[in-house]
Parts: C-alpha cells; structure tokens; sequence
C-alpha cells in the first residue's frame, strides 16, 4: 500500500485578534504526533497581517536544516500508478465524534486520525493510497470577529496551514448565499519520485460561537471529478454548535 510522505497534521487554530491594526493567525502543534495522511500541514506557523504573497518560499520551515549525521535518508520507492485502484469515493458510512457535536458520513474504509484537543476537535480521514483527504477542524476563536472580517481571518488561517507546502498558491475567498466562506487552493505533492498538483477546499461555516472548517483535497484530475461525492459529505455533515468543546 503506497502513502504520501508522513507529515506532521496536528493543528490547533488560536486567533489573536488585534481589528484595528491587522490579523495574526497562529498554529501550535504537537510535533510528536504525525499521520499517513495526504492533507498538508504544518507544526508551527505565523501569519502576518497582510501578506503579500500566496507562494511559499520554504516549503517546510519546521524542519531544522541541521544536518543528522546519525540518520542516513532512504530514498521514496517508485511508485506505478497503474497498479493503484481508481480513486473514487464509494460508500459512505457515519461517523460520530466522541464529543457528541460532530456527525459526518465519510467514506467507508478511509483511515481516520483524530488529533482532538483540549478545545478543538480535529479530525482527517484519507484514501488509503493518500491520494485524497476530508477534514473537519471545529474550534471557538479568543474573540468575537465581526462579519466584514471574517473573510479576512479565514484567508490567515488556510495560509498559516498549508502554505509550508511546495507550489502552495490559493485564490480569493468566496463568500456563498449561505453566508459561508470557500477558498480553494492548491499545492504539490512528491509521490515516490513523481511530483504531482494536490487541490483543496476548505469552507468556513460559523455556528453560535463556533468555528467549522471543512477541508476535502485529492489529486488532480481526481478533484473535479468528485466534487459530487464532496458535496454528499458536506451536505451530511451536522454540528451541534450548543455543545462545549470537552
């Protein structure tokens, strides 16, 4: 069974918000916990209040370039995609996080890494080839962000997760009629020796307090061609915004 690179997927969202003079989203992680997960992210990352540039210059700042002369690199084995079943989402079966406020049919099969913490839920599921991932980041920001803002903050944080990745670029948010935020990105992934384009979505819906991102990402082409089954599982997904976060 072929899995991406491991990378580091634990990620708790504080936003100290300072409204008169700018956004800073941060991300604190726990670099002892890492998953086979397609979905990139990163340890610890800070985002400044106006960033200039949606492309990462380094794309993986968390890593200490001293060199390990204990540890030797063993190269990524080729990988032959034509042996790879057909990326699809088929059956979806129901999942119920343990907290009581998140119900989500998600595909049935997919590994599940639940990285919760004290005050946020986190949890990601990914194809087992690692070629596509959902996740669901549920938490309650430090303070309350009026509504002419929140696109601002949205567009911090999806940065200040996935912009260590190479190629990392994302477009302008989109706010629906429901009043939700989208914002599409996309980013490259080294598959063995073959580089390949990742394309993500990630959607802020606001409930009560409550902050909910959903995130679905795969390999292009794959992307578009399932962003049917993609709504099936957003359309499923229920949060009992009334619930405290344990």
């Amino acid at each position: 069974m072929f899995l991406f690179q491991k990378l580091p997927i634990r990620v708790s969202m504080l936003l100290p918000l300072a409204i008169a003079i700018g956004i800073t989203a941060c991300s604190n992680a726990n670099g002892g916990n890492k998953s086979n997960v397609s979905m990139p992210a990163i340890d610890t990352t800070k985002v400044s209040p106006n960033p200039t540039s949606t492309t990462n210059t380094n794309p993986n700042p968390s890593v200490n370039s001293t060199p390990n002369p204990s540890k030797s690199a063993t190269p990524s084995p080729a990988i032959d995609f034509s042996k790879l079943p057909e990326l699809e989402i088929g059956e979806l079966e129901l999942y119920k996080h343990r907290s009581g406020i998140l119900e989500i049919s998600v595909p049935k099969n997919w590994q599940v890494v639940d990285n919760s913490q004290p005050s946020e839920i986190l949890v990601t599921w990914s194809e087992k080839a690692g070629r596509a991932t959902i996740s669901v980041n549920i938490f309650v920001p430090p303070s309350e962000i009026p509504e002419n803002r929140l696109s601002d903050v949205f567009e911090a944080i999806v940065k200040g997760m996935y912009s260590n990745q190479p190629d990392f670029e994302m477009r302008s948010p989109v706010v629906e009629e429901t009043g939700n935020i989208v914002i599409t990105w996309t980013s490259t992934l080294t598959i063995g020796t073959k580089k390949t384009k990742f394309q993500g979505s990630s959607r802020l819906q606001r409930l009560n307090n409550k902050f909910v991102i959903l995130t679905f990402g795969a390999i292009e082409p794959k992307f578009t061609e399932m962003k049917d089954s993609f709504a099936r599982i957003t359309n499923s997904q229920i949060v009992n915004a009334s619930l405290a976060i344990p």
